[in-house]
């Protein structure tokens, strides 16, 4: 059997002797495009943020207040302030791409295989967002990549906005995802607490994992009986929650819940998506003397990051 050779046209080219020799080839009966599909996936956890002058900077305030002390209208007024919270800036990255069609393609009356070979930009614009989702969800227990409190996505230490109530934690013992270790993350969540230590219960709606741990999530949501238990105890979770399997996300174990924060009026979201431009418009070429006909090039300004998330439960598996 011959060798096979590929030869790639120069960056940014789509010309006959590199990528589009196929097209002008005549001994090939039939041309098919590849598949361009990638699953976007990551963006449903991130709100969609505004910026200005490049930047986004995003904090909180509170409302919540001490419980009043006994105190007789004779007395005093106790007087209190709610606590400030932890900003946070965000500057936006820019991020471009372009290719460029020769003259040959229109002669030969291939535009239309030049113009689908260009088409690939805006899925490249839109898989850079899901590698960028995915960066922050991978990351969640990250040293070096710290939110608004200072500390990673996930943690066992975020300080309180009243730093007199000490930390809470949005991050399980790395363990297996089973009935009782997911019920002991939905249990955490449940606990959630304000500054003063008083309630505020989040509770999971959605467990998300890799897909090496679809079958045991499935096993767990959707059995009539626990799946690990010899007694045939009823499974009391069945369909708690939605199961959602994160292609992007990397090893093997990593699951964490997703709370109901938002659904209840929350606006203190946690994840953000920082975009100003996504545009694809025509290149403008310098040099008059070559015969580059038509380009297109993407131009994407957008950052995403992370302020402080309490509406996640993180567990990196085991």
């Amino acid at each position: 059997m011959a060798e096979i050779i590929l030869k790639q046209s120069n960056p940014g080219f789509i010309d006959g002797s590199g990528v589009g020799a196929d097209a002008l080839d005549k001994r090939i009966d039939a041309l098919r495009v590849r598949i361009n599909s990638h699953p976007l996936q990551g963006g449903q956890w991130f709100k969609s943020e505004t910026p200005s002058g490049g930047v986004f900077k995003v904090s909180t305030y509170g409302t919540i207040l001490q419980l009043p002390p006994e105190n007789q209208d004779s007395d005093r007024i106790p007087m209190a302030t709610p606590w400030k919270g932890f900003p946070i800036q965000f500057t936006l990255k820019n991020y471009r791409l372009g290719t460029q069609i020769e003259r040959s393609f229109q002669e030969d009356e291939l535009m239309a295989v030049a113009t689908r070979m260009a088409s690939g930009l805006m899925n490249a614009g839109r898989v850079l967002h899901e590698h960028s989702f995915a960066s922050i969800i991978n990351n969640a227990q990250t040293a070096a990549d710290i939110g608004a409190d200072g500390m990673p996505l996930s943690s066992t230490a975020h300080p309180f906005e009243r730093r007199q109530q000490g930390t809470w934690s949005n991050q399980e013992t790395a363990s297996a995802l089973t009935h009782g270790n997911f019920n002991t993350a939905r249990k955490n969540m449940r606990k959630r607490t304000d500054e003063y230590g008083d309630v505020q219960p989040i509770k999971p709606i959605q467990l998300v994992t890799v897909p090496d741990k679809e079958q045991k999530a499935k096993e767990i949501f959707a059995s009539e009986r626990v799946d690990d238990n010899a007694l045939n105890t009823k499974n009391v979770w069945k369909d708690a929650v939605s199961i959602f399997i994160y292609d992007w996300m990397t090893g093997t174990t990593p699951w964490f819940l997703w709370g109901d924060r938002y659904e209840n009026g929350a606006e203190d979201h946690g994840l953000h998506h920082v975009r100003l431009v996504d545009n694809i418009a025509p290149t403008q070429g310098q040099d008059k003397s070559t015969d580059i006909i038509g380009g297109r090039r993407l131009r994407m300004r957008f950052i995403d990051g992370f302020s402080t998330e309490k509406n996640l439960q993180y567990n990196a598996g085991a």
